[in-house]
């Protein structure tokens, strides 16, 4: 008997520890600048382009809110994304199978969330600069 309980809390420990090593904080998303000149229809689609070249799906389309999920795997992350002429902002909303996780103000999440996230951002920031540069040739 012993035995057995020594064994299933290693078995615990050893979940729990590869559970902490799949997790990393949630960090927050820092809006993005929309260059100057940029209208907010050019926003919208500098998004919809980033998001459907990394395999985003468009859950709700609505002028200047943009509800989004990823779908890999067995993993999905839903985000909103707001925006105008101004900025663009990314806001997680849920996930499933992604070990989402909130202990009083800090919040963790596997740690592949963050890398979509600033690929999206980083996809945003470039179509937004393209566009940018063609309208001011």
């Amino acid at each position: 008997m012993d035995r057995l309980l020594k064994r299933t809390a290693l078995v615990f420990l050893a979940t729990l520890a590869l559970v902490a090593c799949t997790s990393a904080p949630l960090k927050p998303a820092a809006p993005i600048a929309v260059p100057a000149g940029v209208s907010q229809a050019q926003v919208k689609t500098s998004i919809i382009n980033a998001l459907e070249g990394r395999g985003w799906t468009l859950d709700n389309l609505a002028d200047g809110d943009i509800l989004t999920t990823l779908h890999l795997r067995e993993h999905t992350a839903t985000i909103r994304i707001t925006y105008d002429a101004a900025a663009v902002n990314l806001t997680y909303l849920r996930s499933t199978n992604l070990n989402y996780r909130e202990k009083g103000n800090q919040r963790s999440i596997h740690r592949n969330y963050n890398g979509w996230i600033d690929y999206l951002e980083q996809d945003i920031r470039r179509n937004l600069q393209n566009t940018h540069a063609l309208e001011n040739r």
